[in-house]
């Protein structure tokens, strides 16, 4: 089935269990740290990069050894040289030796080395609409981090060994991604706890905490950012760009030398103008509601495109069995000519005139193409190769 919503809540409640979704997403996620610690959810949290995460690691040694990054509260020393290695042995070795000087060390990339990880993923993008990223890191029991926070929400899924966490109890800031000069934090106020394989940890954006490990660790670190109240409105800046011509109009034609000179000339006059014009849309439910909409469009179409899976050879004919690819998501939209179906990795824009066939596609989980309803098998055809193509969908005969 394709992660519609539907399928997306069920896969990240399985992730969350037993703290209910709604709750979470009602009174935790952006409010406040959560830890799951029972038994219910723990299990399947444990395998989400199978068995053997160890293994699955150091198997994907071409891709990982020489992207390796690391971190010391302690470090015995400068830390080994980053190079790609010959096998899976190679790569222990290499990490071994970060571990002797004292570096826990990161992987920025685990996708597809777990088809339920990457369903999970997957899942929380459709749920939030925005990307989302997964970091893996790897620590013996002496490993060490200096407090610090992360600029994005943290969903930490303990694999292996245990850790102790020191999360600070205040409220966060909420700190926008972009860097900006350092400043200092509070971290008087804290709560410290353990966890083992299989717990959960939530964490807004902006919470500072420090880890410490307590025997040979892996841990997973998901990383998202829920789209918030300067997300809606720079989409309705967007929307409003495409209808609003002024938006669109040069103002820093000499924004360089009016940066030196701190005098912007006109650029604050016309800045008013715009957001006069923005606050005037924005009386309209309607005007808000397009503008998130053609957001959730862009977002979808921004999602990473699923790989390449093998696919039957030979002629689609009525009796082609297809599929949902199992990472599958859209957004549909439309105005009273096309429709935009978006899919991670771009966007079909198709005829109004198909929206039945497109319905029928996006909602069935298995179907042979001669039961897509169409004006003739050529349509079918090539709607079907369309989606064959982006990846929507998936051969089966």
């Amino acid at each position: 089935m394709p992660l519609l919503l539907e399928d997306a809540r069920v896969v990240v409640q399985r992730l969350l269990a037993p703290l209910p979704l709604d709750r979470f997403l009602d009174d935790v996620l952006g409010k406040r740290f959560a830890l799951e610690n029972g038994e219910e959810g723990r299990q399947a949290r444990r395998v989400l990069l199978g068995d053997d995460p160890e293994s699955a690691i150091l198997n994907a040694y071409a891709n990982l050894a020489a992207t390796l990054a690391f971190h010391s509260a302690d470090a015995k020393g400068p830390p080994p040289r980053l190079e790609a290695v010959a096998d899976a042995a190679a790569f222990k070795r290499k990490i071994d030796e970060f571990h002797d000087r004292g570096y826990t060390v990161r992987t920025d990339d685990v996708g597809g080395l777990s088809a339920e990880l990457d369903r999970t993923i997957r899942a929380l993008e459709v749920l939030f609409h925005q990307k989302v990223g997964v970091k893996l890191f790897w620590s013996r029991g002496d490993g060490t981090a200096p407090v610090h926070y992360d600029e994005y929400d943290l969903l930490v899924v303990q694999l292996k060994g245990r850790k102790r966490w020191f999360v600070s109890t205040d409220p966060s800031d909420l700190p926008n991604v972009w860097k900006k000069m350092p400043g200092s934090f509070d971290f008087e106020r804290h709560a410290s706890f353990e966890v083992g394989p299989g717990d959960l940890l939530y964490m807004p954006r902006g919470t500072p905490h420090r880890v410490e490990a307590m025997e040979d660790s892996l841990h997973l670190s998901i990383g998202f950012i829920p789209v918030t109240l300067r997300d809606a409105l720079i989409a309705c800046i967007d929307r409003l760009s495409d209808v609003h011509r002024p938006l669109r109009e040069t103002v820093g034609e000499r924004i360089a030398a009016q940066t030196r000179a701190n005098d912007f000339g006109r650029i604050p006059d016309m800045v008013r103008d715009g957001a006069a014009a923005l606050f005037g849309y924005c009386r309209s439910d309607e005007f808000i509601r397009d503008a998130l909409q053609h957001r959730s469009s862009q977002a979808v179409a921004d999602l990473k495109k699923p790989p390449a899976r093998t696919q039957f050879p030979g002629p689609l004919t009525p009796q082609t069995r297809l599929r949902h690819s199992p990472l599958a998501a859209c957004h549909v939209m439309g105005n009273a000519n096309e429709i935009d179906f978006a899919y991670p990795g771009g966007h079909h824009y198709v005829h109004r005139g198909a929206q039945e066939s497109i319905v029928f596609v996006m909602r069935t989980p298995e179907f042979s193409l001669g039961e897509v309803p169409a004006a003739s098998h050529e349509v079918r055809e090539a709607l079907v190769e369309r989606l064959l193509a982006s990846r929507f969908l998936e051969r089966i005969d």
